[in-house]
């Protein structure tokens, strides 16, 4: 009787053993922190050294999974190379001289291990491309069930592509879900602001590149305080575009507190879309089948960028289960 306790304490002990190394395993990263922040730039693609107009485009590209983002599905290579093509048509059209990317994927298996930053710079000619890394795991568990649909390997960010030169780029962690447990942040992404400072003639332009937490309120109202502060102190020397995925529309009851507001009551930055057109369906960004929420925004900074033209650009349909924002600027 003893020794079948004993056995019982054994085996178990060595499962519980091997599940703390595998967790540990899984969460730690393969990609070095010290690309976490990465300037990468292509000599082969001329860099504009100034331009009168500017056009810019936000776009939460769901890791070009369309509309089958976070499913526990089987997808195919086919369906990354069509979302592909559709989102370069789409943005060859507009032709924006800035691109602020999330949710791109770099190396990760749930994409077949393309680096979509590289190959959307290369076929649309970045000669600057500035990287966020926000996930770097060896092994997602999620969706959950059945184990075949696991992310797998991950390493995923953000981006701001640029015809113009990047002087400066940085990554900020943004606050976590404190109410999360501690297992699930372990393997879950980090929010980040990411900034990249650029020269467009003799001035400096300042983009902040956002995804703001999806599924907590409150958290999502921090991190909303804390990218507005650091865009207005950007603004106190440059003009400033904050843009991405605020996660936030004044039409979803189920968000609760809405926190977009808060960016809304800046004194300092305008949204290209009025307020009194957020639930307007042209102006909709998600799904992008049939939009329902506006999730993705730009905003700059008056005094310092003339807007000039302002559209979603449905040409983008479902290659990503977001469509993308464009904006044109003049710098005053």
């Amino acid at each position: 009787m003893q020794r079948g306790l004993l056995l019982l304490a054994v085996l178990g002990g060595g499962s519980l053993m091997a599940l703390v190394l595998f967790f540990l395993w899984a969460s730690s990263g393969q990609y070095g922190s010290e690309r976490y922040a990465e300037l990468v730039s292509l000599d082969e693609f001329p860099v504009l050294e100034s331009q009168a107009e500017i056009t810019v485009v936000s776009y939460n590209i769901g890791y070009l999974s369309g509309l089958t983002n976070n499913q526990a599905i089987t997808r195919t290579q086919q369906l990354y190379d069509d979302n592909l093509a559709t989102a370069i048509a789409a943005l060859q059209e507009v032709q924006p001289d800035i691109l602020a990317l999330q949710e791109v994927d770099i190396d990760a298996r749930r994409s077949f291990e393309i680096n979509q930053v590289a190959t959307i710079g290369q076929t649309l000619s970045y000669p600057q491309q500035a990287i966020a890394i926000n996930w770097d795991k060896r092994y997602v568990p999620f969706p959950f069930w059945p184990p075949a649909a696991h992310f797998g390997a991950v390493v995923s960010g953000q981006a701001v592509l640029s015809h113009f030169p990047i002087t400066a780029h940085k990554r900020l962690v943004l606050e976590k879900v404190e109410s999360n447990p501690f297992y699930y942040n372990a393997l879950y992404l980090d929010r980040l602001a990411q900034v990249a400072e650029m020269t467009i003639g003799d001035r400096t332009l300042i983009v902040i590149n956002i995804h703001l937490e999806a599924f907590d309120t409150a958290t999502r109202g921090n991190q909303t305080a804390f990218v507005r502060q650091l865009a207005e102190t950007y603004a106190q020397e440059h003009p400033v575009l904050l843009l991405g995925d605020f996660n936030s529309a004044l039409n979803r009851p189920e968000e609760g507190t809405y926190t977009i507001p808060q960016m809304v009551e800046s004194a300092v930055f305008s949204s290209v879309v009025p307020v009194s057109d957020f639930t307007n369906a042209e102006q909709l960004t998600f799904p992008s089948d049939t939009p329902a929420y506006k999730l993705d925004y730009i905003f700059y900074t008056p005094e310092t960028l003339e807007l000039l033209d302002v559209q979603v650009l449905t040409s983008a349909e479902q290659a990503s289960d977001h469509l993308p924002l464009m904006a044109q600027f003049r710098l005053r």
